[in-house]
């Protein structure tokens, strides 16, 4: 998918956000740190990237040339929310499910932060402390990092006495 789909969902939510609770706009630091997330949790759940554009780590966090391309040197950037904007938003809450649930679990988990957080967090982490400046973060080094790391898997499958019933009554 393209970057600028998801920094559009991100810039629809954050907006929705500062409608409803009087929260701060998206930074676009926030945004490329919110897509590190995204790519690095969507690797380790699907095997493959959310993304095309490479992540490359500065002194400051990751970049994604395409976002900073865009939006140069503004600070914050909901902005007014466009038609492509929208579209993009509906585009994936209607066709990408799993895109979907990636962008919700990673706009709960670190939504809520503040840039300067975000950032101190990230470069704490292994993919973020293991490349140099100016490289790329290696995708299998963020998917090994996220499946160990930051997403979590169930090690046994729940007890469902519903599921279990029906299943014994066709056996």
């Amino acid at each position: 998918m393209k970057v600028k789909r998801l920094v559009n969902w991100l810039r629809v939510q954050s907006e929705a956000q500062m409608g409803m609770y009087g929260a701060e706009e998206l930074t676009q630091w926030k945004t490329m740190a919110l897509l590190y997330y995204v790519q690095g949790t969507y690797l380790a759940m699907y095997g493959v990237p959310a993304f095309e554009d490479e992540i490359v780590i500065e002194k400051n966090g990751p970049v994604i040339a395409a976002v900073r391309h865009k939006y140069g040197e503004r600070i914050r950037i909901v902005g007014k929310i466009g038609k492509k904007a929208w579209a993009d938003d509906a585009n994936i809450e209607d066709q990408h499910p799993q895109m979907l649930d990636v962008l919700h679990a990673v706009w709960l988990a670190y939504g809520d932060m503040s840039t300067i957080e975000l950032r101190q967090q990230m470069l704490q982490e292994k993919p973020c402390q293991e490349t140099q400046v100016g490289q790329t973060i290696d995708l299998d080094r963020l998917t090994a990092y996220f499946q160990t790391d930051i997403v979590s898997f169930p090690t046994e499958i729940p007890q469902d006495p519903a599921v279990d019933a029906v299943h014994q009554a066709t056996h």
